[in-house]
């Protein structure tokens, strides 16, 4: 068991100061136990530090505790991994680190972190943070490289955390506010599970990020020994192996949503990201990133491409959807920050815009690429297309699954 804290040690790990921790001991809200203050009032000091900052009154605190409407006994279970302030302050990490200010709030907004002061005391991951920082740029990486790589984790990052605090707030706290719980023993009853599931959801995460961190090095060096490989003659390029761009949505999606309402059109869109994001893996591509209605995926080749295509417009309508309308295009893109640019996805955006509901459109060489590799297909030409952005007419052709027997 943890000993008692001493009150200037509470203070330091909860980053508060001695005046507005005697204020919230004069109307009772927290105070030491007989051996002086438990851990645990660390997590709760900075819950109700917390509820200061959002505006909540301290006599309103007090009051809400009073009548019972809500407690704080619940607060040491807030964080699985609870983090403390520390007693190293910024200007002092910054000079160990040969850092500066300027930069290293620039790195910091970048990761969608608040802004640091020379004199201001650190948690535990700021240090952390500031560490692997200085680590990484001793280690060659340039700040707007590491600039970068922190924009799209903190973006990514901020999507995960959002997602799993909905999950909790629809599947653990919902149920129990419908089935009559009062918000004191919702929070109570619920802070045993919110630990459990933050160990889950951050395990997997790890071990998602862990999966395809091997997969992405293992494709950077099968890829850079390939390049070698045909810089010296020894493996002749394969047209046929370029991959291919597929943009696809649901069709009438502005429509449906007034018809229906945001909350339900939401719901949709994610169950049709679902199955995309299930039927891409399955033809061995990826989604790129969510479109809101719709979403990018990128495919080894044009055939993977087609297939998974064509099952996404099916499922679409098996599922009961909106009719989904696919555009697909092949040849090199260039990668960046985990997403795709260049012509091949310009042309498939393009391409996606003019399918009709249930169509998968491709164009010529994409068309000429999966017929060389797949059965079971066939493309109905349209004639060239203006297509917005493009000078000339592109060739279309819809594409569609031969008929058994």
């Amino acid at each position: 068991m943890m000993e008692a804290l001493l009150r200037e040690r509470l203070l330091t790990l909860a980053g508060c100061d001695d005046a507005r921790l005697s204020d919230l001991e004069r109307l009772q809200i927290i105070g030491p136990g007989h051996a002086g203050y438990a851990a645990s009032d660390v997590s709760r000091l900075q819950l109700i530090l917390a509820l200061q900052d959002a505006g909540i009154g301290l006599d309103v605190l007090a009051e809400g505790l009073k009548r019972q409407i809500f407690s704080l006994e619940f607060a040491n279970q807030l964080m699985f991994e609870p983090v403390m302030m520390t007693e190293a302050l910024v200007l002092a990490e910054m000079t160990a680190g040969q850092l500066d200010l300027d930069m290293l709030n620039g790195v910091r907004a970048c990761a969608s972190l608040p802004p640091l002061s020379v004199d201001q005391p650190l948690r535990e991951d700021d240090v952390e943070f500031i560490r692997l920082l200085t680590e990484c740029i001793q280690l060659g990486a340039s700040v707007a490289g590491v600039e970068r790589v922190l924009r799209v984790f903190g973006h990514s990052v901020r999507r995960c955390v959002d997602t799993m605090r909905d999950l909790f707030r629809a599947e653990v706290e919902e149920p129990m506010l419908n089935a009559g719980l009062s918000y004191r023993h919702l929070l109570e009853i619920s802070a045993a599970k919110r630990l459990s599931l933050q160990r889950v959801g951050f395990r997997m995460l790890f071990l998602l990020q862990r999966r395809m961190l091997e997969e992405a090095v293992f494709d950077n060096i099968v890829g850079r020994l390939q390049d070698a490989l045909r810089e010296h003659g020894l493996e002749p390029g394969d047209e046929e192996s370029l991959p291919a761009v597929a943009f696809a949505d649901l069709s009438g999606f502005t429509g449906l949503t007034h018809e229906i309402g945001d909350v339900s059109a939401a719901e949709k869109a994610a169950r049709f990201e679902a199955i995309a994001q299930r039927l891409s893996c399955a033809f061995d591509g990826r989604i790129v990133k969510p479109l809101g209605d719709g979403v990018m995926m990128l495919f080894p080749d044009a055939a993977s491409a087609v297939q998974a295509s064509l099952s996404l417009v099916e499922q679409s309508h098996l599922d009961e959807l909106p009719p989904a309308r696919v555009g697909v295009a092949t040849g090199q893109v260039v990668p960046r920050d985990g997403d795709i640019f260049g012509r091949t996805v310009n042309l498939a955006a393009r391409v996606s815009s003019v399918a009709g509901p249930s169509q998968t459109l491709v164009c010529l060489n994409t068309r000429a690429a999966a017929e060389a590799a797949a059965r079971g297909l066939a493309f109905q030409g349209l004639g060239a297309v203006s297509l917005k952005g493009f000078k000339e007419p592109v060739p279309l052709f819809a594409a569609q699954r031969l008929a058994a027997g």
